[in-house]
C-alpha cells in the first residue's frame, strides 16, 4: 500500500509541475492546452485509483503563475466535481443549430451580462475532443474564474477573457472557466450539434 501511495503521489508532483507551467505559458492555444491538461489529469486519476484513492479537486488559477496550485486528495470519494457558485438570472438565451433551438439560462454576473449585449452573434464554432464547441472573439469579457472540477452537459462557459465554449457531453477537467449559462434541456445537445465544426446562433429571448 505504502509503495502505491508513493506512486500516486510521485504523479500527483508531476501534475502539479505540469499544470504550474501550463499557467505561465501563455503561447499556447486552448485546443492543445486542454488536450494536455486533461492527459495529466486523467493519469493522475487512474493511478490514484490504482492505491485505492481518487483526486477530488485540481485547482490552479489558468493564466498565471502567482496563485499556488493545490490538489486535494481523499480515500475513497464518489464524485468530482463543485456546485455552481453564481446564481442564475431571469435572462435567457436562444441558441440555434441547424433546425434545432435550446434555451440558455443566464448567471448573473458581469460576464454574463456584458455577453448579453454582443447579441444576436451567430459563430462557427469549432469542435474539440468530441465535447465541447468553441469560438475566440474579438472582444474580451469580464473574467471571474473557478475551476469547475466537473463539466456537465449542457455547461456555457468562458475560457480566459475572449473564448467561448458551449459543452456537449460531461466529463472531469482540472481547468478554470468563467460560468456563462446552462442549457436548460440539453438531453439531445450532442445529436445536433454534432462531430465536427458547426454554426450557432445566439439571440436574446
Amino acid at each position: 500500500m505504502k509503495r502505491k501511495v508513493k506512486k500516486v503521489m510521485s504523479v500527483v508532483f508531476v501534475l502539479i509541475l505540469f499544470l504550474a507551467a501550463c499557467s505561465n505559458s501563455s503561447a499556447a492555444g486552448y485546443a492543445s492546452a486542454v488536450d494536455s491538461a486533461d492527459e495529466a489529469l486523467s493519469t493522475a486519476a487512474e493511478s490514484a485509483e490504482q492505491a485505492g484513492t481518487e483526486i477530488t479537486q485540481v485547482m490552479t488559477e489558468a493564466n498565471t503563475g502567482e496563485n499556488p496550485i493545490i490538489v486535494e486528495m481523499t480515500m475513497p470519494q464518489e464524485t468530482l466535481g463543485g456546485e455552481d457558485m453564481d446564481k442564475t438570472n431571469t435572462d435567457r438565451v436562444t441558441v440555434s443549430a441547424g433546425n434545432e433551438s435550446f434555451t440558455v439560462i443566464l448567471y448573473d454576473n458581469e460576464a454574463a451580462a456584458a455577453f448579453t449585449e454582443m447579441l444576436p452573434l451567430t459563430l462557427d464554432m469549432s469542435e474539440l475532443n468530441g465535447n465541447e464547441k468553441y469560438f475566440y472573439m474579438d472582444r474580451d469579457l469580464p473574467v471571474s474564474a473557478e475551476t469547475v472540477g466537473h463539466v456537465q452537459n449542457g455547461d456555457f462557459m468562458l475560457y480566459g477573457s475572449n473564448c467561448l465554449v458551449l459543452f456537449y457531453d460531461s466529463f472531469s477537467t482540472g481547468y478554470s472557466y468563467t460560468r456563462l449559462g446552462r442549457v436548460d434541456n440539453p438531453e439531445n445537445l450532442s445529436e445536433v450539434l454534432g462531430n465536427g465544426n458547426v454554426t450557432i446562433t445566439f439571440q436574446k429571448q
